[in-house]
């Protein structure tokens, strides 16, 4: 049986990946003995042939896993690469029936891939694994579908309060969903849990209120400061995050500047691609010096807290009513 798993979503892969794996043999210590794994970069056919022919070690399968051939390994090909694989699919209907070959992808491969054509007519399995559209409500749908699985109940707005607050990060939300589902035992998991539970609710508070200064909605901005502060967030945590999430504006607003995409962007700066994007369009409601100014604003707040110049709540008040009118 020939698998073809691509796209760049990673989570759901491993878990189907997982699941292959747990299927070569009934005794668990037989597993690892049937399981090949192949660096598709360097693989030749000789290779190839070796690993799958032969049989399984008493267990009814072999799994062999190549990763990267058909996207990685075509790189180091030469130009005329149109039938580079011809050699694998004219392969793959002698392949021992014992073996289980999974063609690992970390790209999306095209429609008219040979090799993708050549599989789905052999009625190979062939999964296109790409991370659920927040945007049309699709993260919000798979969330559910999760709890689902893992026999949760989710109170109403926990579903999109998740996707919003995490975005597209499957493998995080699923560990999300595993301590809420703890804490709310039997019953719904509610807002309130997860705003409790989850450190990026409260970061998508400050990146809201960061948001309403921005765009100088003074009101709104007291209110989501309240919202924080009645949730039991000590002023100097508020005031930490507000300096961490302006930070991180300087430096999107430098790096995108610099000609540097989001992906690039992201992994610069340490965070996750989905809140890099969030930053870089905030980062355009401001100049360069106009988030400097704001920075030392922020560090002289800091400094009076501190000290004991200003009482913490007024020093943040103050600072809200500074930002708002900039």
């Amino acid at each position: 049986m020939i698998y073809v798993l691509h796209g760049e979503e990673e989570f759901e892969k491993s878990e189907r990946l997982a699941a292959l794996r747990a299927g070569v043999s009934a005794d668990p210590s037989l597993v690892d003995l049937n399981v090949t794994s192949l660096d598709g970069r360097n693989l030749t056919e000789a290779d190839l042939r070796h690993h799958c022919d032969v049989p399984p070690f008493l267990g009814e399968y072999r799994l062999v896993i190549v990763d990267g051939l058909l996207t990685s390994g075509s790189k180091s090909r030469s130009a005329k690469s149109e039938n580079a694989y011809q050699w694998l699919i004219d392969y793959l209907p002698f392949m021992p029936d014992s073996t289980l070959l999974v063609l690992l992808e970390s790209q999306k491969l095209g429609a008219k891939d040979a090799v993708l054509t050549a599989v789905k007519g052999m009625s190979g399995e062939v999964i296109l694994f790409e991370a659920p559209a927040n945007k049309r409500g699709e993260l919000a749908a798979w969330v559910e579908h999760r709890a689902s699985r893992r026999n949760a109940k989710l109170g109403r707005g926990v579903a999109n309060d998740l996707a919003n607050f995490i975005g597209p990060d499957l493998r995080l939300i699923d560990s999300e969903l595993e301590k809420l589902a703890i804490y709310a035992g039997r019953r719904a998991i509610t807002q309130e849990d997860v705003r409790l539970l989850v450190p990026y609710a409260q970061e998508a508070h400050i990146f809201d209120l960061v948001d309403a200064l921005g765009n100088r909605r003074t009101q709104q901005a007291f209110h989501l400061m309240a919202q924080l502060r009645n949730a039991g967030a000590h002023p100097l945590y508020l005031l930490t995050m507000i300096v961490r999430q302006y930070r991180i504006l300087l430096q999107v607003k430098e790096l995108a500047g610099e000609g540097l995409q989001q992906d690039e962007i992201a992994k610069a700066i340490r965070q996750h691609p989905f809140p890099t994007g969030k930053a870089m369009t905030q980062a355009r409601q401001y100049s360069p010096d106009q988030l400097t100014s704001i920075y030392d604003r922020l560090l002289d707040t800091d400094l009076a807290i501190k000290t004991g110049r200003m009482e913490a709540n007024l020093a943040l008040d103050v600072l809200v009513v500074e930002l708002a009118r900039l």
